[in-house]
């Protein structure tokens, strides 16, 4: 046998072997299963009901999103009906009715797998709370799925202390076929084609706050919003304590559904090489618009700071700080006044500087010392 031949047919079998171990490690991954609920979120004031369908997984199986009348808040999920070991999902395809649109929408889409898996795989570190000091290591337990006016559809995974965005999709309207409608039973999927219910949703069954239903009323559907909530910047806090406190831990609520829970200065200085770089309260992160910041601090006691944003005060903020660089390094500087009762806001960059005047700021002192 000549050396050529040897030589292709040793090629030949080294192939076989890489593909079978890609099949095989691809099957595995396939089948691998984590803990995980499913649930759905919606904007304040634009409840909505998923009509039929829900996440496909991985292996086969599927996940219903059919669980009743989603409202409150985006990004906040409402308990699903699906909890415990299962594969990844890798693709949705639900059929939902927008009550404050009257319409029905459908997405059919692929969504990251990959993504996903990686991040059930890994897990997160958080701060630690109680007697145990150490960084907690924590996985994601949930897949929520959330419906916007104007058929958006974005998914996040989410855990203790953390919720990330996985991606963002787009439904199409669609008209469900008169006779399938005739063909419904008396109950919750026939109630949802049905005009006087639908009123009822949106204005009688106290789902939609009243305050809501006033703000809104005679405004039109803000379209576009909850993309525009998705854009991001590239920031960190500075927070600046009286009395040498020292910064325990950080809190950030996007308007974009995402949250984290950052490190702050003593845990990084008594775990170094624990903590990731990004977990850090000091790093520059590609950050969401924050609707809010909790801070907690260690002096003597353990002291806290609440603040919620002005959503339009701090859209414009970041907008007029970043005109002339997108991509610049922001600070979101938090300073604590010397009585501890309460705190002044602005954004900083180079010699620009934005104040924030409009925030709601609770400041005060805990039981714990941890």
């Amino acid at each position: 046998m000549s050396r050529t031949i040897k030589y292709l047919l040793s090629l030949l079998f080294f192939i076989q072997i890489s593909c079978q171990e890609k099949k095989d490690n691809k099957t595995t991954k396939t089948m691998t299963k984590f803990e995980w609920l499913d649930a759905t979120s919606a904007p304040l004031g634009y409840p909505v009901d998923v009509y039929r369908g829900g996440l496909q997984l991985a292996d086969g199986d599927f996940t219903s999103l059919y669980s009743g009348t989603t409202a409150g808040s985006w990004g906040v999920g409402n308990r699903g009906m699906s909890n415990g070991k299962k594969a990844v999902p890798n693709h949705l395809h639900v059929i939902w009715v927008s009550y404050a649109e009257k319409i029905f929408y459908e997405v059919d889409t692929a969504i990251d797998y990959d993504k996903m898996y990686e991040l059930f795989r890994d897990g997160y570190f958080i701060p630690s709370m109680g007697d145990d000091p150490r960084p907690r290591k924590e996985d994601y337990n949930q897949i929520i799925v959330g419906f916007a006016p104007g058929g958006v559809v974005v998914v996040w995974l989410s855990g203790a202390g953390r919720q990330v965005e996985i991606g963002r999709y787009q439904g199409k309207q669609v008209v469900i076929p008169q006779k399938e409608i005739d063909g419904l039973s008396p109950g919750p999927h026939k109630n949802m084609f049905d005009p006087g219910y639908q009123h009822k949703i949106m204005y009688e069954f106290g789902i939609v706050p009243k305050e809501v239903v006033k703000a809104n009323e005679g405004k039109p559907i803000p379209y576009g919003l909850w993309d525009t909530y998705r854009e991001k910047y590239n920031w960190r806090i500075q927070v600046e304590i009286p009395d040498k406190g020292l910064l325990k831990r950080a809190i950030y609520f996007h308007y974009n559904g995402e949250m984290e829970e950052v490190f702050g200065e003593t845990q990084i200085r008594d775990y170094p090489k624990i903590i990731p770089e990004a977990l850090k309260w000091s790093t520059v992160n590609n950050l969401a618009v924050p609707s809010g910041i909790n801070i907690s601090w260690l002096e003597g006691n353990r002291y806290y700071c609440e603040i919620k944003f002005d959503e339009d005060e701090i859209f414009s903020a970041f907008k007029e700080i970043s005109r002339n660089n997108p991509k610049i390094n922001i600070v979101l500087q938090v300073k604590v006044n010397i009585p501890k009762t309460g705190a002044s806001v602005q954004l900083i960059s180079g010699e620009k500087q934005v104040w924030l005047k409009n925030n709601n700021i609770l400041v005060g002192k805990t039981k714990f010392t941890d």
